[in-house]
């Protein structure tokens, strides 16, 4: 619902986990990953590794969480790929070591406006943002139990991402309930999370990420740290350089009342001419609009630009707006 005085759960807990450890975690991490490896304890960057080509392989948020200890998640559905690059690439001088821990750790997701308000009643730590601001983590206790609190979601509110050890996920669930009872809050599940993460256009992998498409065609600048060395990079680079193929857009969609756009539609210009393809898409209940990311040719990703959307033999008008066209700078997120 587009009501801001919602709070709710969501059950996270498939997210594949990995733990790196030893002297040389960082160092390796800091050598695969296109980002920079946060400096400070307690920081968490979003970090892909790409192909040697500089398409996108995998993603991961990564926390340090203790010492030469840290902590790297990713979807549940692609653990077995994820783990498996990871492996591959890992040294086998002593220097470090991988440890899955997706079974040992649940995860449930609280967000919404009245999360922090929520979380307050279960713990002695301070959730406000002096002490605690975006992209953060710390492990905190929730009534009787504990888990790492991070301050991130895929749905674009104010949260956090409660990782706990999977025998108190049921105690955990029970106290938010109670604890968030007088706000209404209410389980959700990842169909309203995709909505709400195209509202954000946030990429998921292996459809706006994918080994198909250059870091630099999705849009990863924000995330990329050309400067340092990394697998791809320099393969990336030049394909810049040359010239992007694609590029990532956000479109809102008209007309099509009980229809949106899933993935893979076609998208044509004025002239009837191909010109890209969509990604992901679903109706906005926030905003209260039909959304799709997709790829388009350059000359296509201007704002403003008109396209046609092809869905199930139809062709729907489309926009081309600014990303992130819920709190595009962020404002709810870092409240």
């Amino acid at each position: 619902r587009n009501d801001h005085e919602n709070v709710g759960v969501l059950d996270m807990s498939p997210f594949a986990k990995m733990e790196v450890s030893g002297p040389g975690a960082r160092a390796w991490l800091d050598a695969i990953l296109a980002n920079a490896v946060p400096k400070k304890r307690g920081r968490i960057a979003l970090c892909h590794v790409l192909t040697p080509a500089g398409g996108g392989k995998a993603e991961f948020p990564v926390y340090e969480w203790a010492p030469d200890r840290s902590y790297l998640v990713a979807a549940g559905g692609l653990e077995a790929h994820d783990h498996d690059l990871l492996w591959r690439l890992a040294p086998r001088d002593g220097s470090m070591q991988l440890q899955p821990i997706t079974q040992k750790y649940g995860v449930l997701v609280l967000a919404g406006p009245r999360s922090r308000e929520v979380l307050k009643k279960l713990t002695r730590t301070s959730l406000e943002n002096k002490d605690f601001p975006w992209l953060t983590a710390k492990r905190i206790s929730v009534g009787a139990a504990s888990a790492h609190a991070l301050r991130v979601n895929f749905v674009g509110e104010l949260g956090w991402e409660l990782h706990h050890p999977i025998e108190m996920q049921t105690y955990i669930f029970d106290r938010l309930m109670e604890a968030g009872a007088e706000f209404g809050i209410k389980p959700f599940g990842i169909r309203a999370m995709v909505s709400m993460a195209v509202e954000k256009s946030y990429r998921n992998m292996g459809r706006e990420l994918s080994i198909e498409y250059n870091a630099y065609e999705t849009g990863l600048d924000r995330f990329i740290r050309p400067e340092k060395d990394f697998i791809g990079r320099d393969a990336m680079l030049a394909y810049r350089d040359k010239g992007l193929k694609w590029n990532f857009v956000t479109l809102v969609l008209e007309g099509n009342d009980d229809v949106d756009a899933r993935g893979s539609e076609a998208i044509y210009d004025g002239r009837g001419e191909l010109v890209g393809r969509v990604t992901s898409g679903g109706y906005g209940w926030r905003l209260g609009k039909s959304l799709a990311l997709a790829m388009v040719k350059p000359g296509y990703a201007a704002a403003g630009t008109n396209l046609k959307v092809r869905i199930l033999g139809t062709h729907y008008s489309a926009t081309v707006v600014p990303e992130s066209p819920f709190d595009p700078e962020n404002a709810v997120l870092r409240a």
